[in-house]
């Protein structure tokens, strides 16, 4: 073999991946730069350099040893980024302890074990709290092999739900709303409800779930995924045929053709609302998701129709936002009543009947533009 440096023969190779070929440590020492991030054994200094630089990782070991590849969402890999940034930035825990922990096979434990030891909580953690399944079953990356296991293990979920044409080429080939639809399919399937962080969230009507006893509010949300469960498991729901009641915004009709009489009603009284591809929305539910979330950014809508277009500091946008998601965790909150209270003109008479004893400032639930209502 040859010295990855300077190509002269040499039998030394590095002692971690045994992949690299080395005639001298000076060699070694001048690759190191470059050969650290592909070390597959090394993974865990490289997730601690991608941490600091807030980056998410694009190495293929670390993504797979790590649980990124489990992530069925991008909004899922930003959330466990912030989980190691906790981890790593503020509990300060070691690239070693890392890989000691990874090694061990049992890293959501210690994870779970450092948070709770230190006194340490964030969205981060509480997302993990209710995710654990991205941490477990992880394994050495094996290059080609696990990136196979990996692309077919999702293709295997969804493959029966295809039509023969789908069948026959890659997901990532097929156009950006099929692929949102097998991405939601794969999400049911595993028994998960989208991420508060994720477009799905709304667009399958999560968002209109009213809050539960946590602070994703699953009660309902539960009982939705299960009604989609019903549709896609129980009813054997073709992914074309969701597809085109995505596209024409028509899913709880299909719904209400598939699923039982009990659950149809219960999404009448309970005023489900379930969208089409790029159709118009409530921004109160952009509003909910950027409250709730720790990483979902402030849209225009939102901006300008609850009030923090008028937010002067950066500090008063942190306390407007802190008292939506106060609002929207108060069992009386409706988000349907805040719209209709928005297009009027009355978001601070509304906020104020439910929050009579916060500290509101009026001028900054001034609407500037009353929306037209959309029903």
């Amino acid at each position: 073999m040859k010295c990855s440096i300077c190509e002269k023969p040499t039998t030394q190779r590095c002692s971690r991946c045994h992949t690299k070929y080395y005639c001298s440590k000076s060699c070694q020492k001048e690759d190191y730069p470059n050969h650290v991030r592909d070390c597959p054994s090394r993974s865990a200094e490289i997730l601690v350099k991608d941490v600091f630089s807030d980056t998410l990782p694009t190495n293929y070991a670390v993504r797979y040893e790590y649980g990124f590849c489990n992530c069925v969402y991008p909004e899922e890999e930003s959330m466990l980024l912030g989980l190691y940034g906790g981890l790593i930035k503020y509990i300060e825990c070691s690239a070693s302890q890392l890989h000691s922990w990874w090694k061990s096979g049992n890293l959501p434990f210690h994870i779970k074990k450092a948070f709770e030891d230190s006194n340490t909580t964030s969205g981060y953690y509480q997302w993990f709290l209710k995710n654990e399944h991205v941490l477990q079953g992880l394994r050495k990356y094996e290059g080609e092999k696990s990136n196979k296991e990996i692309a077919n293990k999702l293709h295997a979920m969804v493959k029966p739900y295809l039509s023969e044409h789908d069948l026959t080429v890659p997901i990532k080939s097929l156009p950006e709303t099929k692929r949102i639809v097998c991405l939601f399919y794969i999400t049911i399937l595993s028994d998960h409800i989208p991420g508060i962080d994720q477009q799905n969230w709304i667009d399958f009507g999560f968002c209109s779930c009213k809050f539960g006893s946590d602070h994703l509010g699953e009660i309902e949300e539960r009982r939705l995924a299960d009604l989609y469960k019903e549709l896609i498991i129980q009813e054997d729901c073709k992914v074309d045929e969701f597809h085109d009641a995505y596209l024409s915004g028509t899913i709880l009709d299909l719904l209400r053709k598939y699923c039982s009489s009990n659950n149809c009603n219960w999404l009448s009284e309970n005023k489900i609302e379930v969208r089409g591809h790029n159709q118009p929305n409530k921004s109160v539910y952009d509003l909910k998701q950027y409250a709730l979330s720790e990483s979902a950014r402030l849209v225009p809508s939102v901006n300008v129709d609850y009030g923090f277009i008028n937010c002067r500091t950066e500090s008063e946008k942190r306390q407007l936002k802190h008292t939506y998601r106060k609002l929207i965790k108060t069992p009386r909150f409706d988000p349907r009543d805040l719209h209709y209270a928005c297009i009027a003109g009355k978001t601070f008479d509304y906020v104020r009947s439910i929050l009579p004893n916060e500290g509101l400032k009026a001028n900054l639930f001034k609407n500037p533009y009353p929306l037209k209502e959309i029903d």
